[in-house]
């Protein structure tokens, strides 16, 4: 009788304690919204979660390191190739062109950017990055191009322009995507490009393609096995095939709260729409195409991007409220809007400063057709 009381009470003041834990991370949330959290204390708060991560993701051992590792991966193989693309696109990527305009560079490029030198310019940056890659991906006048998961279209529109022979074909299912690249390619008279409204993980095309394009849309799929053996299908016979993905230079993981104290990892992205891959998480993922050459990025580039991409938000933030609240129709949902993106860049300055830039950074692969 006193063993079941015991319990009775441990599982009631567990429940009060999860119960508290959820209070105490509702009162945050609100309080994040509303902006009345000081810049550093956000920084401070970011910085424990990161290190609860950081902790419950290393191991004692190398064995136990490489088996999360593994099992990790082998329960990736189990799953759909996507789950929650509609919520994620609606909650974050469909934002009015005039924000963007305002936040990123001139080339609107929503991932990270590539920063050689201290003085180097976020429109600067834009460009090293976009040219990095052409170069990895070894682009040549006249090739065939896919850009899946396209964005804004920094990629198209920058390969479209600089190698006018090469025909460049644009995959987003984004219908302000595709206006905003159709508009563009109209500004610029450029002829060689094609714009398709499409989710990814449905799509399929009898054309083959020298270059396929993969810009930080893994960490929202699921099952590589199967989107791989997918994009493999569209490489031409010599194709080559270039993936950049954030990682964490260890561990792979989904991206979900580590428990109910955690406010930070579903603040950004909702749970369940985003994966954490290790930096050589894709070697585990060579059953349709191989890889021929691979390299990572400091996670400073990125931290960086959002460094800069948050100045410009603060010395505009009148501007951007007022675009927020004709878009979204009242001034309480712009406010909570533009505190989401501070937060935003935040989560990225300081995630991927973490360890000076040695612990999430950027991962660059090139694969080719088996």
């Amino acid at each position: 009788m006193a063993v079941t009381e015991d319990s009775a009470h441990a599982e009631a003041a567990n429940n009060m304690e999860v119960m508290q834990a959820k209070t105490n991370k509702a009162e945050l949330l609100r309080k994040l919204e509303l902006g009345v959290v000081p810049d550093h204390e956000i920084k401070q708060l970011i910085r424990h979660e990161l290190d609860r991560r950081l902790r419950w993701g290393y191991k004692s051992t190398h064995q136990q390191q490489l088996a999360q590792l593994v099992d990790f991966a082998h329960s990736l193989r189990r799953m759909n190739i996507a789950d929650e693309v509609d919520t994620l696109d609606s909650n974050i990527y469909e934002v009015p062109i005039s924000f963007l305009r305002i936040m990123n560079g001139p080339m609107l490029k929503g991932s990270g950017c590539y920063f050689p030198h201290d003085s180097t310019t976020l429109a600067e940056a834009e460009i090293a990055m976009l040219d990095l890659y052409c170069e990895r991906a070894q682009v040549r006048d006249g090739h065939t191009i896919l850009d899946l998961g396209c964005g804004q279209g920094a990629l198209t529109l920058h390969i479209a322009k600089k190698y006018t022979n090469c025909r460049v074909t644009a995959i987003t299912n984004s219908v302000s995507q595709k206006h905003f690249i159709q508009d563009q390619c109209i500004k610029s008279n450029l002829t060689n490009v094609e714009v398709l409204l499409a989710d990814i993980t449905k799509h399929d095309t009898s054309h083959s393609f020298d270059r396929v394009f993969v810009i930080e849309l893994l960490e929202h799929m699921k099952n590589y096995e199967l989107l791989l053996k997918k994009i493999s299908k569209w490489m031409s016979q010599d194709g080559l095939l270039f993936i950049e993905h954030i990682c964490h230079k260890t561990f792979a993981y989904h991206y979900d709260p580590l428990d109910e104290d955690d406010w930070f990892t579903d603040y950004v992205f909702p749970a369940g729409t985003m994966i954490i891959p290790s930096a050589s998480f894709l070697l585990y993922f060579q059953d349709d195409v191989s890889v021929v050459n691979h390299w990572t990025l400091s996670g400073k580039h990125f931290s960086r991007t959002n460094e800069e991409w948050l100045k410009r938000l603060d010395a505009n933030v009148d501007t951007i409220k007022a675009i927020f609240e004709a878009s979204l129709g009242s001034e309480e949902a712009a406010v909570k809007l533009i505190n989401y993106w501070k937060g935003f860049c935040f989560s990225g300055m300081e995630m991927f400063g973490s360890n000076n830039g040695e612990e999430w950074m950027t991962s660059h692969l090139l694969l080719t057709r088996k």
